[in-house]
């Protein structure tokens, strides 16, 4: 498990990560890249790290104890550049267990400068009206005191939740949230929750799902509009049973509408794009990262609840690429091949962050690696 972090506003950049000994490492950088700092925070699987959006404290979310049902996570936030804890507090939802059918790898986390945010999921807790089913949670936690704020919480949006992405923007205050369902629904819903309180109008982007786990979205990302209150998002999805992934991609208001239909980012091309993530470069456009293959490596969806997702090794060695998109995601340039270059990214967690002076990633060779590169 690894989690990497980086904001323009400074050219610090870390990584929470846990090591063969399970242990949760913290490591911070210097803008050259250098280690400053080393600190283990916890001994528990990893689940998310970002900056806020100051660049002045470093938030951590950890396992409370991975595989022991109904375990808290915990959010730590952290000063930066000392590390030191400014406090730790458990997160956990009144009806939703986080550590069983919880996928590891979603962006779970989005931070502002008065709230925490955690958009997860798991099973549902014995006793409750939905017992022993799957469904996501959304929590939330005051910046300052890391106080839960269980009146903000709105659990249970979607049944069968498979994958989760969250996202924050500063221009509106406004945290948008998407629930990957195989059930109720069998679609990508969007749904926001903007200054403390939860916009009761969602959007849905239909997709399939066998109400057993699978369904067609791998992964994805959101992130902010530059210079605007909206959102982009990108996400691989299998349009029907059995046909390989395609990359989307879709613009959204901060109250979660589409501004229009998501679309097909490579229409035209064949083969797999798997995975995604994005970053803006300016106003109206977008880098967008994913891994290409040219045959269907995940025929088995259930894989994508966890870190290993079984692909090919010539798939991690040679897929990843980036390209530009504009803001209605057709492509501006690329795809580029960026894996001869040995700047290959991780396909099952996708990182791609903005730094002072462009966009960085950490790379690692898949699950087990024991090294990784900074890009």
């Amino acid at each position: 498990h690894g989690f990497y972090a980086a904001s323009p506003r400074t050219d610090f950049h870390a990584l929470l990560y846990n090591d063969a000994e399970g242990k949760a490492l913290l490591v911070l950088f210097d803008g050259d890249d250098a280690v400053l700092r080393t600190k283990e925070i916890f001994r528990e699987e990893v689940r998310g790290l970002q900056f806020d959006p100051s660049a002045r404290h470093l938030v951590a979310l950890v396992s409370g104890g991975t595989g022991v049902q109904d375990a808290p996570s915990y959010f730590f936030k952290l000063r930066v550049p000392d590390l030191e804890v400014v406090w730790m507090m458990p997160v956990a939802s009144p009806v939703v267990g986080m550590e069983r059918w919880t996928p590891d790898n979603s962006d779970a986390i989005a931070i502002s400068e008065e709230r925490y945010v955690l958009h997860s999921a798991g099973v549902c807790k014995e006793g409750k009206w939905c017992e022993g089913k799957q469904g996501d949670l959304f929590q939330v936690l005051n910046a300052t005191t890391g106080e839960l704020l269980s009146a903000e919480g709105k659990d249970w949006q979607a049944s069968h939740s498979c994958k989760q992405m969250v996202g924050y923007n500063p221009a509106s205050d406004a945290f948008l949230a998407a629930n990957a369902g195989d059930a109720y629904p069998k679609a990508l819903q969007y749904t926001a929750f903007t200054r403390g309180a939860h916009v009761k109008e969602h959007t849905e982007f239909e997709t399939w799902g066998d109400e057993k786990g699978r369904q067609g979205v791998t992964q994805g990302g959101i992130k902010a509009e530059p210079g605007g209150p909206g959102f982009a998002s990108v996400f691989s999805l299998g349009p029907r049973r059995g046909e390989p992934d395609r990359l989307y991609f879709a613009a959204l208001s901060e109250n979660a509408t589409f501004l229009a239909p998501p679309r097909e980012v490579f229409p035209n091309s064949t083969g797999t794009q798997l995975g995604g993530n994005l970053a803006p470069l300016s106003t109206g456009r977008w880098l967008v990262a994913y891994t290409a293959a040219e045959e269907d490596v995940l025929s088995n969806y259930l894989k994508t609840y966890w870190d290993d997702w079984g692909l090919p090794d010539a798939v991690r060695e040679g897929g990843s690429r980036l390209a530009v998109l504009d803001a209605s995601g057709r492509v501006l340039g690329g795809p580029v091949d960026i894996s001869a270059s040995g700047a290959r990214f991780p396909v099952e967690i996708n990182h791609l962050v903005e730094r002072p002076g462009g966009i960085g990633w950490f790379a690692i060779d898949g699950p087990g690696a024991s090294a990784g590169r900074l890009v």
